[in-house]
């Protein structure tokens, strides 16, 4: 028997005896809450210093005649494995480098999405198994940003699942394996997961300091405007930049020294303008060509909102947040010409919500810290109608004017459903988590995140969930119609891409760090422009399968 047969022999036997669970006593849930026949848990397999032992043996056999390569695994059940091996390298006189990769970037310290320090060598990516790839791909994402590629990928099981194949095909990546999936007589799920449509490939990255890695939750929503990005940092600074080559064409500081979320407002445009606010209470207008301050508006005392313009008013829109006992916030309409103030509505609590707009009825319905959603008359601030909620509402409602629909999402986990016109519930969805996005309502049907990782695909007549799409990590990017499809990101990174019809996912794209603000596109759809929570902006191009 050859030395590699023995090593397999042994490790079978350990994995089937205290790795693989098909018992009916143990309960066995998969990401979405169901529960299965059987699971493989290979944690006690690294975990056990012989068997170990021999996984690494195993490791260094196949790859000894490969060097020069360092060693990459993401947490946790590549940690004992990566360390492992390079430890029985150095037992072997190979000197070899090691990296583990964070499942999300430390929000402490150095705020880094790995440990260890990367070399000039190819990457050897480790892990348990292979599944689907997801995990894998967050790795790659990680390796990719730092100017690094994948040499090989190593595991011990390889489960040859639809789309763990469909991955390593598109990035051109080999699986080396100890084990096939078929080998313990089992098989993944034949459920023929639809091909994909689309590959990506990034373009650019424009990344600027100053990001606090703490905040993964909607921050300024980049802003295309023919070819150039406009959008606000936690720096404290408002950037322009070439959406072409990444290039900053401008930089204005407005001077934010008080706050570390420096500009959460997402700019609009008007006429040449650039209008946000920033965490100084401070509004703006600038010439949206050079940067150059056209107007300011001493405010309040702190601004999260984003404006809405409303150009045949003249008017924007707009929370404003104040240090005041009895009125923490506000709901204010400004002149577009000069930042006038023309109406202001109290609320009681700080607020961060921003507006929407119903033209039929000229009605700025905004969700509001007071926990409702509120219609004013736009050029008055006179309230129409008030729909009340368990919690606060953080981001603008979506408006359908032909279904006369306001959809907003709570903090209390709902999305809610009313009339635009009357302020009565049509309906409401309870999910298992805050809500912190704007939802899309397109072909019939709403589209909304939340905190429990999934989108929820609602029926727009009936508000009945029709689907949940188990995205598994938080969604609070508002998803946007582009090329046809709906496209949002994750705080896992992943751009997703769902047919509105079919509901079937046919290309995502995955960044380093958690997406949580809309994605935008060019023109033709296909270039996509999404930001990260680190300050961080990516051209990815979608190219056609």
């Amino acid at each position: 028997m050859s030395k590699s047969a023995s090593y397999k022999d042994i490790l079978l036997a350990h994995i089937q005896e205290s790795c693989l669970y098909t018992d009916e006593d143990t309960l066995k849930l998969s990401s979405t809450g169901a529960v299965l026949e059987w699971i493989m848990d290979l944690r006690p397999l690294f975990l056990d210093p012989e068997n170990l032992d021999l996984v690494t043996d195993a490791f260094w056999d196949m790859h000894e005649d490969k060097m020069p390569f360092q060693i990459a695994g993401m947490e946790v059940a590549a940690i004992p494995l990566v360390v492992a091996l390079i430890m029985k390298g150095k037992a072997r006189g190979i000197e070899s480098n090691g990296i583990i990769i964070r499942k999300e970037r430390k929000t402490t310290g150095l705020g880094k999405t790995y440990e260890g320090h990367f070399n000039d060598h190819p990457v050897v990516l480790v892990d348990d198994l292979i599944n689907s790839g997801y995990s894998m791909d967050k790795a790659r994402a990680v390796i990719d940003a730092e100017g690094k590629k994948i040499k090989s990928v190593f595991v011990v099981i390889d489960y040859e699942a639809y789309r763990g194949i469909e991955w390593r095909t598109q990035n051109n990546i080999d699986v080396n394996s100890l084990f096939k999936l078929e080998e313990f007589g089992l098989a993944v799920n034949a459920n023929k997961a639809t091909p994909l449509k689309y590959k990506y490939e990034i373009l650019w990255r424009h990344y600027e300091k100053g990001a606090f890695p703490f905040n993964t939750v909607p921050k300024s929503t980049p802003l295309l405007v023919k070819d150039r990005i406009y959008m606000g940092t936690e720096s404290g600074h408002m950037i322009c930049v070439d959406a072409g080559s990444g290039e900053k064409l401008w930089d204005f500081d407005a001077q934010v020294s008080n706050h570390n979320k420096g500009i959460w407002s997402s700019p609009a445009h008007h006429d040449g303008k650039i209008y946000f606010g920033a965490y100084n209470g401070n509004m703006f207008c600038l010439n949206a060509q050079d940067g150059s301050l056209i107007w300011k508006n001493p405010s309040c005392e702190f601004i999260g909102s984003s404006p809405l313009i409303v150009p045949e008013l003249g008017l924007l829109f707009i929370g404003l947040e104040y240090q005041r006992p009895r009125m923490m916030g506000s709901n204010a309409a400004m002149r577009l010409e000069d930042g006038a103030r023309i109406w202001e509505t109290g609320q009681k609590k700080y607020q961060h919500g921003s507006a929407a707009y119903y033209a039929p009825q000229e009605l700025v319905i905004f969700g509001n810290a007071d926990h409702n959603i509120t219609a004013y008359e736009a050029k008055t601030g006179k309230p129409v109608w008030v729909h009340e909620t368990e919690r606060s509402l953080k981001y603008p409602c979506a408006v359908d004017e032909d279904l006369k629909l306001v959809v907003g999402t709570s903090f209390d986990g709902n999305i809610y459903g009313v009339h635009a016109e009357t302020g009565m519930r049509i309906g409401a969805v309870q999910t298992e988590d805050i809500c912190y996005t704007t939802p899309l309502i397109t072909h019939g049907k709403i589209f909304a995140g939340s905190g429990d990782r999934r989108l929820y695909i609602i029926d727009a007549n009936t508000f009945e969930v029709i689907e949940t799409l188990n995205c598994h990590a938080r969604v609070y990017s508002s998803p946007r119609l582009i090329g046809g499809n709906v496209v949002f990101g994750t705080n896992g990174g992943r751009i997703i891409e769902l047919d509105p019809d079919s509901l079937d996912t046919v290309g995502f794209a995955q960044l380093p760090d958690t997406i949580p603000n809309a994605v935008s596109a060019s023109e033709d759809g296909q270039t996509l422009y999404a930001a990260t929570h680190m300050n961080e902006l990516y051209a990815v191009k979608r190219i056609a399968l």
